[in-house]
């Protein structure tokens, strides 16, 4: 009896070693798997005085462009985007509101229209901030 119970303290202290030994390699392994993170892109200027398309273009497409933009920043971290005329805009909604400032554009415009975006389930609305 008295040598099933040392064996099965035994057995216990392989297991217990053989698990800090896979947590202290796993903890303090050199970091050869991780996949590099790659750097954000920058945008240096960013020219608030025209828009990243037509006038007609953005009022017909301006949330597809957005959803786009959401899409390829979250998935895939792209936030620049590059215009037709090869202009460099960074991929926020804050590169909108950068022209568009009247707390009440986008309000006044989606009323209009009747409809009822889902930017601001994320975003702050500009009508909520001060």
């Amino acid at each position: 009896m008295e040598v099933m119970m040392k064996s099965r303290k035994l057995l216990w202290l392989v297991i217990f070693a053989a698990i800090s030994l896979f947590a202290a390699f796993y903890l303090f392994r050199n970091g050869e798997a991780e996949t590099p993170q790659k750097p954000l892109a920058r945008v240096s200027v960013v020219d608030s005085t025209k828009c990243i398309a037509p006038k007609e273009f953005m009022r017909a497409n301006h949330m597809q462009v957005l959803q786009g933009w959401e899409r390829s920043v979250v998935r895939d971290g792209d936030r620049v985007h590059i215009a037709s005329n090869g202009s460099r805009f960074q991929k926020s909604l804050g590169t909108c509101l950068g022209c568009h400032n009247n707390r009440l554009f986008c309000y006044n415009c989606h009323s209009y229209a009747n409809v009822k975006p889902k930017c601001w389930n994320c975003h702050l609305s500009p009508m909520e901030t001060p």
